[in-house]
Formats: structure tokens, C-alpha cells, sequence
């Protein structure tokens, strides 16, 4: 009888913890993850203006290979959606609510099974990025009795917050694996020589969506070095890739500031850097960063049509960026290519 009693005492105890924590926990949650994608807005909304394209990417419905979906409403408009029952995820339905194309999409969700009905709000924006476009993924709703114990017990961040990363690395690999688009062909490709260069450079192997912080972070010192120094500048702050990996998503550059004479002791990560004379082509770009990838396209088109092949490694000089010019339609980059 005793151990029944204690049973019961304990039983007892773990129903107020439960009443109690149904009361005061949590009454709200927001979970959010960004990533910026290699593509410009246009190329990265498709996948997210419909709930068979989300599907593709996100990573619930994955996680068991039992699920049965059902869409419903016109693919691609307000209104439209899918059901789902699954063994694992339970049964529930997502509905679009709202589209603003190139840059929101919101998502109403209803669960009905494991743990008892209850509702959530999801969204997904799109923002202009100097390496692509920034996707904001992010889920926020009121939790119920049930919900409320549930909040308390384990975090939504560390619940849902894995599980978006995934889902917007997958949807990185989506955009990465498409067809590029044909290059426009507007672009003037100028003829001539590169003299060389000698450069003051920190060169690492980094994913390309790191390339602006990479960036921004060591043009200033190799400033101050130059300056501390007294060397002589010959060009713009510039960028200089031997490789782009676009399978992994990674480059090998240097952010780099040409210089006249070469520093004896470099400090730190910093180097010297030379690049022979070549003969180069060049492209004289004007815009944001996120729609650069079509001038390169067009140097490679240029490159091929010509039977030329290219040297790496491939130049850019920023003449006007972020840094000087707040709009970026006034940005100027010269791109170069050495080629035989």
C-alpha cells in the first residue's frame, strides 16, 4: 500500500507541475533562420511561391518516407496548399495567405495531430544581398495548454531552428543545381592588355555567401598597412578569384589593394601577391552585386564564341561600391579576365 500511495503522491505532483506549467509557460514563440542564396530574387522565388515547390526543400515532410500529400487550390496563388498525414509529423495543412512576388510569402499552419489542434504562422522573405538574395524563413504562433507545458519543457529555437537550416541549405543546393539562365549579352567586352600587378592580399578558401564579410573585414587593414608603410597605391580595393566552386559553394580569392612596390614582411594573414601580364578582356559593370553573375556569364559566352581561354586568376576592381555609394544601381566594378 505504501508504494501506492507514493505513486499516487508522485502522479499527483507530476499533474500540478503539468496544470502549472499549462498556466504560466510560454504564450508565444518565434523561431527565424536567414541564409543568402547565389541567385537573384526572380531565380529564387519560384521555389517559394507555392506549396509543392516548398516541399521541395523543406525538410519535414522528409522525415518520414510514409507521408501522403494532398495540394490543394491553383498551384501558385493565394489560397492554395496541402494536407498531409504522417506517422511521424502527425496530420495537419498549410494554406499560402499572402504573395508579394520577389519578396514574401506567408503560410498559415494547422496541426491537428500528435499534440492536439493548435495554429502557426510561417513566412518567408526575400532581400537583395551583395552575393545573391537573403532568405528569411521563420514560423511564429500562440501556444495552447498543451503547447504552453511543451515550451517549458524544450526550446522551439532548438527544436524548429535546426531543422529550418537545414531546409534553406537544401533550397542553397536547389538554386545552385538549376540551369543558369541565358547570359544577357548587353554588356561591352573590351579588348586589350593587363599590365601585371603586384598586390597586397589576404587569400583564404571560404563559402561564397562570406565573400562580402571577407571582404569587408580586411580591405581596411591592408589600407592601414599600405598607409603605415608609405607605399604607393596603383589601383581600387579588388577581388581576386582562382577558383569558384559553385557544387560546393565555396571560392578561393584574395581581397586585395594593388600597391607600386612590394612589402618585405607582410604582417599576419596578409601577402604579396603577382599576377603576370596578360592579354585581358573587360566588362565594366554597373549595379549591385547580386546581378554580376550575368556579366561573368556574358565573358564566358564571349570567351567561348571566340575560341579563347581564360587564365585565372579572374579580377574585379570596385571602383564604387557599398562603402562610397548607397545605391547600388551606381555601383562600378571592372571585371577582368586574362586570357591566351
Amino acid at each position: 500500500m505504501k508504494i501506492l500511495k507514493y505513486l499516487l503522491y508522485v502522479l499527483l505532483a507530476l499533474v500540478a507541475t503539468g496544470i502549472i506549467l499549462g498556466l504560466v509557460g510560454p504564450k508565444s514563440y518565434k523561431v527565424e533562420r536567414s541564409v543568402v542564396v547565389a541567385g537573384t530574387p526572380e531565380v529564387v522565388w519560384p521555389h517559394l511561391n507555392s506549396a509543392r515547390k516548398i516541399n521541395e526543400w523543406s525538410p519535414f515532410l522528409k522525415m518520414d518516407s510514409t507521408t501522403v500529400i494532398e495540394y490543394t487550390g491553383k498551384d501558385g496563388e493565394v489560397g492554395s496548399g496541402s494536407k498531409w498525414t504522417s506517422k511521424k509529423m502527425g496530420k495537419g495543412e498549410q494554406t499560402i495567405t499572402f504573395l508579394e512576388p520577389r519578396k514574401s510569402t506567408k503560410v498559415h499552419l494547422k496541426f491537428f495531430m500528435p499534440w492536439g489542434a493548435s495554429e502557426a504562422d510561417s513566412y518567408m522573405n526575400l532581400d537583395p544581398d551583395p552575393n545573391g538574395t537573403k532568405v528569411t524563413w521563420g514560423i511564429t504562433g500562440n501556444n495552447n495548454f498543451v503547447g504552453k507545458i511543451m515550451g517549458s519543457l524544450m526550446s522551439m529555437e532548438k527544436g524548429i531552428g535546426p531543422h529550418f537550416e537545414t531546409g534553406l541549405a537544401d533550397l542553397q543546393k536547389l538554386v545552385a543545381a538549376e540551369p543558369k539562365p541565358a547570359p544577357k549579352m548587353n554588356y561591352q567586352v573590351n579588348t586589350g592588355k593587363y599590365p601585371g600587378g603586384k598586390y597586397l592580399g589576404v587569400r583564404a578558401t571560404l563559402p561564397m555567401k562570406d565573400i562580402s564579410s571577407f571582404y569587408q573585414k580586411n580591405i581596411p587593414l591592408l589600407m592601414d598597412e599600405i598607409k603605415k608603410a608609405k607605399v604607393e597605391m596603383t589601383g581600387v580595393p579588388s577581388g581576386i578569384y582562382y577558383t569558384w566552386d559553385e557544387e560546393k559553394m565555396e571560392t578561393n580569392m584574395a581581397a586585395a589593394v594593388g600597391i607600386k612596390t612590394d612589402l618585405k614582411s607582410p604582417p599576419g594573414m596578409m601577402q604579396m601577391i603577382t599576377v603576370p601580364p596578360s592579354n585581358a578582356l573587360t566588362i565594366e559593370y554597373t549595379g549591385g552585386y547580386g546581378k554580376m553573375g550575368d556579366a561573368h556569364m556574358a565573358m564566358e559566352a564571349y570567351i567561348k564564341n571566340n575560341k579563347l581561354e581564360s587564365i585565372v586568376p579572374v579580377i574585379e576592381e570596385y571602383y564604387t561600391g557599398p562603402g562610397t555609394e548607397p545605391d547600388s544601381n551606381k555601383w562600378m566594378t571592372k571585371i577582368i579576365y586574362l586570357v591566351k
